[in-house]
């Protein structure tokens, strides 16, 4: 037992933080050896929260309820997908059992297994009945290569991105909930000239946002989606790039007379960051923007501390010429976990991996022990005083994305979520399709479209660019 502890600290030095916790033992074998039957070694990250605290609750609930000896390490998230790469090739002395993919490295998911880095999961997946009631085979099949499962799909819903609205600012001037693109170009245009923080200084624009990010509920009037996410969409039976989407040309002029007149602010093809989006908001230097469903319930709190009037509200997308309209369907697969080929307790994996998928399990790593964090109350579950108290940090043992209590759960976050569900998306139809070009060419395909799209946008470039672009 000295000799694995030993093992264990030498991958947390190297990778990071390790969460240890363990389950007695009543099957009469000798304690350490049963400890030891019970070991798991998983190695994720969950990004945007803060480690955890000694000795917590939920790992705690996770080993008693899943009878496994959890042993978690988290390596910082700036080099995570390098200490992947380190185990995958063989390089670390003491391997763990299972590992999360991110999104990012999806694609290299085939090579792992083909350099028989993976344990083969079709047979074994079938011991666990909840993965297989509660994950889309849809998912499962962008895990499978020639009939073999190699991984566990980190599956989520595509309805995660939200339109919003300066509320305050629309009641100010009198202004209704915008609708059509026509409606939300009158409406930004009030936001830009109107003075509608009433503090005298041209300072405002209808709209703002991340990069490309901002412009897709627009392109999506069009039914233009993910031009700089490899999005696809299908012609008479083909699948061509959305950034090629001779439809795109519309929304652009479109947004390029907006931008001639001023009413999109004129940094948002160069802001990188939520944090600068954020900065720009506690400012009030715009009206509309568009962004992943927990954002702007997060600023609303930080900006009612300097005055309690502002509002936003989440609204739909515009319906443009033809009735088309909707947000950016995200891709259905959010990263993968897979099992090791040397996987040293293969019915503890399981046994775990299960249990995640259950209720119970779904609850616990995302929000947290039942009476400690949560209570249900008739058909609603609510928040303890120490679900506020842990919430930096309560979803860091979530491997996997917990829609079930997502959408359950009455916290402060909540409702942007189920708001999400309204809009209509606009799918990747090449959801799952990675290629050879594609891995070859991204950073360069990514810098060429955002080039040419804001070139056009900001009138840099004519339309008939869009041609050349394109060719």
């Amino acid at each position: 037992m000295k000799k694995r502890i030993t093992a264990a600290l030498c991958v947390m030095l190297f990778l990071g933080s390790i969460t240890g916790c363990e389950t007695s033992s009543n099957d009469g074998k000798d304690a350490e050896q049963a400890k030891n039957d019970k070991e798991v070694t998983f190695v994720f990250t969950k990004g945007g929260f803060e480690n955890h605290p000694d000795n917590d609750a939920i790992c705690k609930k996770i080993c008693a309820a899943a009878d496994v000896k959890l042993n978690h390490i988290s390596p910082p998230a700036a080099n995570y997908d390098e200490k992947l790469t380190l185990i995958f090739s063989g390089q670390e002395k003491e391997l763990p059992d299972l590992a999360k993919i991110q999104k990012s490295q999806i694609n290299k998911l085939f090579d792992y297994a083909d350099q028989g880095a993976l344990m083969d999961l079709t047979d074994l997946v079938k011991k666990c009945p909840h993965i297989l009631e509660n994950v889309p085979k849809e998912a499962l099949d962008m895990c499978t290569k020639d009939g073999k499962l190699w991984a566990i799909p980190i599956w989520c819903s595509p309805n995660r991105m939200n339109t919003i609205v300066r509320k305050d600012w629309l009641d100010t001037l009198a202004l209704k909930e915008p609708k059509t693109l026509d409606e939300y170009h009158d409406v930004m245009k009030a936001f830009t000239f109107d003075d509608p923080d009433g503090n005298g200084v041209d300072d405002t624009y209808g709209m703002t946002g991340l990069g490309m990010e901002a412009i897709e509920p627009y392109l999506g009037a069009f039914g233009v989606m993910g031009v700089q996410e490899n999005y696809w969409y299908e012609e008479n039976g083909e699948l061509k790039p959305q950034a090629l989407n001779p439809k795109a040309r519309e929304a652009l002029k479109v947004l390029r007379d907006w931008y001639k007149e001023g009413i999109i602010d004129p940094e948002f093809s160069v802001l990188k960051n939520e944090s600068e989006l954020n900065d720009k908001a506690m400012k009030n230097q715009f009206g509309l923007t568009y962004r992943w469903w927990v954002w702007e319930t997060k600023i609303e709190g930080e900006m009612k501390k300097v005055d309690d009037k502002v509002s936003f509200e989440r609204i739909a997308p515009p319906v443009g010429p033809d009735g088309t309209s909707g947000v950016k369907g995200v891709s259905m697969l959010n990263g993968c976990v897979v099992m090791l080929k040397n996987a040293k307790n293969v019915d503890a994996c399981l046994r775990l991996l299960d249990w995640m998928h259950t209720e119970e399990g779904m609850m616990t790593t995302y929000t947290g022990v039942e009476g400690v964090h949560w209570k249900k109350e008739g058909d609603k579950y609510v928040t303890l005083p120490q679900f506020d108290k842990d919430a930096k940090w309560i979803q860091w043992y979530s491997a996997f994305e917990s829609e079930w209590p997502l959408l359950q759960v009455e916290t402060p976050l909540v409702q942007s979520r189920r708001d999400a569900f309204k809009w209509k998306t606009i799918k990747n139809e090449g959801d799952g399709l990675v290629t050879d070009a594609q891995m070859r060419y991204s950073t360069d395909l990514t810098t060429l479209i955002t080039d040419a799209y804001t070139q056009i946008i900001t009138g840099k470039k004519d339309l008939s660019y869009f041609n050349n672009f394109a060719e």
